[in-house]
C-alpha cells in the first residue's frame, strides 16, 4: 500500500520538486493540493497516508516538506528566501544566482491564471468537507454558488480567491438562508484588516458569513459575520476570530 502511495503522491510531488527547485510557498501548498486531489484516494488509502501525514492530508504532506517530519524520500524545503512580497522555498543543494530566482519568479507569474483555478477548487472541496461535517447536504452547484440543506436550516456558499476580489454589493441573502463567503488566507494580514475597516460593517449589516480558510493548517474560521449553527459553529478551528477581529481591528473611536 504504501508503495502505491508513493507512486501516486510522492511520485507526481518528486517530479514538481525536479521542474521547480525554488517554488512559492503558495504554488507549492496548491500543487500539493491538486496532486493529492487527482491521486482519487480511496478510503483505505486516505487512512493509510492519514497515519503518516495527520488527518488532513495535503497540508499534513506540506508541513512534512516545510521540515515538520519525513515524508518518504522527498527533500526538506525548509530554507526560503522573499521576493515581491512572496515566499520562495529552495533546496540548499547548490548555489542559486539571482536570474535563478528573477527566473522562478517570472515562472510563478505565468503560472497565476492555473493556481487561481486550482485554488478555487480547493476552497469549492474544504467548504463541502466542512458542510457536510457540520451535517449539511449539498442539494445544488452551479454558476459558482453551492446550496446546502439541513434540517429546518439553508445555506448558499460561494468561494472568493483573493480577499481583494470581494465585492459584497454582489451578495444578497435571501430570507431564513444564511449566505456564506469564502476566502483563503493570505501571506499578509494588511489586506484582511483593510477590507475589515472599510467594508465590514456593511457585510455584517447584509448578513454576510464570510469565512477563511488556512490552507496550511485545512482550518476554516468565522472572519465577518456570526452563525447561529450551533454544529458549524463547532466545526470552526477558533470560533472566536470574527469577535476577536471586532475587538482588535476597528479604527480608533469607532
Amino acid at each position: 500500500m504504501i508503495a502505491m502511495l508513493t507512486d501516486k503522491i510522492s511520485g507526481p510531488l518528486g517530479e514538481l520538486l525536479k521542474e521547480k527547485e525554488i517554488i512559492a510557498r503558495c504554488e507549492l501548498l496548491l500543487r500539493i493540493y491538486d496532486i493529492v486531489r487527482s491521486a482519487d484516494l480511496n478510503e483505505q488509502e486516505k487512512m493509510e497516508l492519514s497515519g503518516t501525514v495527520g488527518e488532513m492530508i495535503a497540508p499534513g504532506i506540506f508541513a512534512a516538506l516545510m521540515g515538520e517530519g519525513p515524508f518518504f524520500n522527498l527533500p526538506k524545503l525548509d530554507t526560503y528566501t522573499q521576493m515581491n512580497g512572496r515566499i520562495f522555498h529552495f533546496l540548499h543543494t547548490r548555489r542559486y544566482s539571482r536570474q535563478d530566482f528573477a527566473s522562478a519568479s517570472s515562472r510563478f507569474l505565468r503560472s497565476l491564471p492555473e493556481l487561481k483555478a486550482i485554488l478555487a477548487q480547493c476552497l469549492t472541496d474544504r467548504m463541502k468537507q466542512f458542510m457536510s461535517e457540520a451535517g449539511y447536504t449539498l442539494a445544488g452547484e452551479g454558476r459558482g454558488e453551492m446550496t446546502f440543506t439541513a434540517e429546518r436550516r439553508r445555506a448558499k456558499a460561494f468561494v472568493v480567491t483573493s480577499v481583494r476580489n470581494l465585492d459584497i454589493d454582489r451578495y444578497n441573502p435571501e430570507p431564513g438562508t444564511d449566505c456564506i463567503i469564502l476566502l483563503p488566507s493570505g501571506e499578509s494580514v494588511e489586506p484582511f484588516i483593510q477590507f475589515f475597516r472599510e467594508k465590514g460593517q456593511a457585510a455584517e449589516e447584509k448578513g454576510l458569513q464570510i469565512w477563511i480558510c488556512n490552507l496550511e493548517k485545512g482550518t476554516v474560521d468565522p472572519f465577518i459575520g456570526y452563525t447561529t449553527d450551533l454544529d458549524i459553529y463547532n466545526q470552526f478551528s477558533n470560533p472566536r476570530l470574527a469577535e476577536m477581529v471586532r475587538s482588535n481591528w476597528r479604527r480608533k473611536g469607532e
